[in-house]
């Protein structure tokens, strides 16, 4: 009969050097994107408070085949609030997209799990899947799942190493975690290497719940060997499953070698700071003046502007109805995900 053991404690050690690591870079990636998303909240409101918008004709206009066509006039300093803003506006989107798609994928698992019908083991899910698979899965109640396919091959010293594995996820919350660390790489495209860093935090993660579970039973590391075999003899011939070579290094009594990426967030950190100084110094010199009244389009720009505010929003969200169907798993069966 299989018993659960006790769940890992969210504190750490100084014996978890990988859940150290883990966390470290989760803390660092968090300071980073709080500080991108501050600048470009604040690039934008430079422009808001520089440029001076009016929906009617300025005096700064050019003639076109008989067309008088009004056009923007800026200093330096008002070009590069644009600009900054634009790279503010553009991290911004970014970072909701990442949200919403991984908020999406997250509801889809869910909504997908549940067709399921999956069958309590201890405080774990079985969901019917002849693919070994483990797994913690859900962003904001996570769960750990592990298939009938897993739950038939492992032997119980191995089962029981591989859900005190998951538990250290699920206490973690590492799912969230995680999809935090893949938004913040994707959003802050200026700062390079953090796609890098993201992946690095996912494979410190898994070193970390071996370590976990290793110190709650020595006799884990062994069953977690075993384990990471067997998932991968059943896998099929064009995946790899539960393959790590560092993961493997670990449970060979080898520590992770790893070290934190210091010299790259504080790269990160001193790019952010730069543009954000920059936005501080031109915003002060800055001024722009632009018009709304294109006469080609209408004597009342406002019309023409508040006509295509709800235009704009619907074709949106039809093109993310589209997306989002377009992305709606075709395999028949439970989802599955990596151990």
């Amino acid at each position: 009969m299989l018993v659960d053991p006790p769940r890992p404690p969210c504190a750490l050690s100084p014996r978890q050097p990988a859940a150290l690591a883990a966390a470290r870079v989760a803390r660092a990636g968090g300071m980073l994107a709080t500080m991108g998303l501050a600048s470009s909240v604040f690039a934008v409101s430079r422009l808001i408070a520089s440029w001076r918008v009016t929906p009617a004709t300025t005096s700064h206009e050019i003639s076109i085949v008989g067309q008088k066509l009004s056009y923007p006039a800026a200093n330096l300093a008002a070009v590069v609030v644009v600009a900054l803003a634009a790279l503010g506006l553009a991290v911004t989107a970014m970072t909701v997209l990442g949200v919403v798609r991984e908020f999406v994928a997250a509801r889809r698992f869910a909504r997908a799990a549940r067709a399921c019908r999956p069958r309590r083991l201890g405080d774990a899910w079985v969901l019917a899947d002849e693919r070994p698979r483990a797994f913690c899965a859900g962003l904001f109640r996570p769960r750990v799942y592990v298939s009938s396919g897993a739950v038939a091959v492992l032997d119980e010293a191995a089962l029981h190493a591989v859900l005190a594995h998951e538990r250290h996820h699920l206490a973690r919350r590492d799912p969230l975690r995680l999809a935090a660390g893949r938004v913040i790489a994707t959003a802050l495209f200026i700062v390079p290497g953090l796609g890098e860093v993201a992946r690095r935090q996912e494979a410190l993660a898994e070193l970390s719940a071996d370590e976990s579970a290793v110190a709650g039973a020595p006799e884990n590391r062994s069953a977690l060997a075993r384990a990471m075999l067997s998932f991968s003899e059943e896998a099929s011939p064009d995946e790899v499953v539960g393959i790590d070579p560092e993961r493997v290094d670990y449970l060979l009594g080898e520590p992770p070698s790893w070290r934190f990426p210091i010299s790259l967030v504080v790269a990160g950190l001193a790019l952010i700071a730069l543009l954000a100084a920059a936005g501080v110094l031109a915003g002060q010199l800055a001024t722009g003046a632009t018009s709304l009244a294109p006469p080609f389009l209408s004597t009342k720009p406002c019309v023409v502007v508040l006509a295509a505010i709800p235009s704009g929003l619907g074709l949106g969200a039809l093109r993310l109805r589209r997306r989002l169907r377009s992305r709606q798993p075709t395999r028949k069966g439970c989802p599955a995900d990596g151990v």
